[in-house]
């Protein structure tokens, strides 16, 4: 064992070649353009920035655990997302040398935000665009606020897409209760994924949906919620070897009453064994938050309810 443990040691240093080299090879591409406007103008601050976050974290951690291999990669790569914020920030193009830094800085981002948008360019017309433009005035409303870039990044897709929108029609999602709210739109996602979408398609809506929670520079903790929960169900249509629903909610009757009741409310559901008694499933899910929506749901109507992890024993 301690001579794997080496092994693998030696090649975890060996393999910060392979990082130094992958670093840079992506800014010599543009290093020796960077002082072309257009290729400034190309480059993601925001994106950047996002990675260097984690990345600083990662290195922080890594130098408390004495984890060096760790510790100098992720310097490397902190290290070429500086680079490249410079770059995106036009430090090198001839017409922003009179400016200072802050306020080269400040233009790049308002163009980075003039241009979120774009991705709808490169998302054809799907045959569920219907049901897509549904999820997308969901996810705007989960909050019951619809913000005015919002509205208008779901507009570009909707022209894009030759579909009208009544938006007076979607003033409604604003008047559900937030549980409805949740399990409305998990419903919608679910409805079109059983269309049977192209997994490219399903990973550029991932993208699309990432962007309009973040349009407005104010994730609410609804957005997130929900967002975490389809991100994961949706991860789990393109590949799910790394992702299940391992949160499930068993609603369990404790009369005969309650029983009759659970079965005429949901006709469709299963009803499982579990420890000491019986219940009825009402599903999977990928995030514990959204499981305990689920479950507050059921309570609020006066079933005993129960959230559990996947192959963890649960007592009545």
């Amino acid at each position: 064992m301690e001579l794997f443990k080496s092994f693998i040691s030696i090649m975890a240093y060996a393999s910060l070649g392979f990082s130094f080299a992958a670093a840079y090879l992506k800014i010599n591409k543009v290093w020796k353009r960077k002082h072309i406007e257009e290729v400034a103008n190309s480059v993601s601050i925001m994106g950047n920035v996002f990675d260097l976050i984690p990345l600083t974290f990662f290195s922080l951690n890594f130098l408390l655990v004495a984890q060096w291999q760790g510790l100098i990669d992720s310097v490397l790569w902190i290290f070429a997302g500086v680079v490249s914020v410079l770059i995106g920030s036009g430090l090198w193009v001839q017409g922003n040398r009179g400016k200072s830094f802050w306020t080269r800085l400040k233009e790049s981002l308002k163009l980075e935000k003039s241009e979120i948008g774009n991705l709808a360019t490169t998302f054809f017309r799907p045959s569920a665009a219907e049901i897509i433009l549904e999820i997308f005035a969901r996810f705007a409303y989960i909050d019951r606020n619809l913000v005015a870039r919002e509205q208008e990044l779901i507009q570009l897709f909707a022209d894009k897409w030759h579909i009208d929108i009544n938006w007076e029609d979607h003033k409604k999602l604003a008047e559900l209760e937030q549980s409805v709210g949740f399990v409305k739109t998990r419903e919608t996602v679910a409805r079109y994924l059983k269309t049977s979408p192209p997994t490219e398609q399903v990973a550029q809506l991932i993208d699309v949906l990432h962007a309009l929670v973040k349009i407005d520079e104010n994730v609410s903790s609804q957005e997130e919620l929900i967002l975490e929960e389809v991100h994961k169900f949706m991860l789990d249509y393109i590949d799910g070897s790394d992702v299940q629903a391992n949160y499930t909610v068993i609603v369990a009757p404790q009369n005969r009453n309650q029983d009759a009741a659970i079965a005429t409310l949901l006709p469709d559901a299963q009803k499982v064994e579990i420890a000491g008694g019986s219940g009825y499933l009402i599903g999977s899910f990928y995030s514990q938050d959204y499981a305990n929506v689920i479950c507050d749901q059921y309570r609020e109507l006066g079933f005993f309810t129960i959230d559990l992890m996947r192959d963890e024993p649960v007592k009545i």
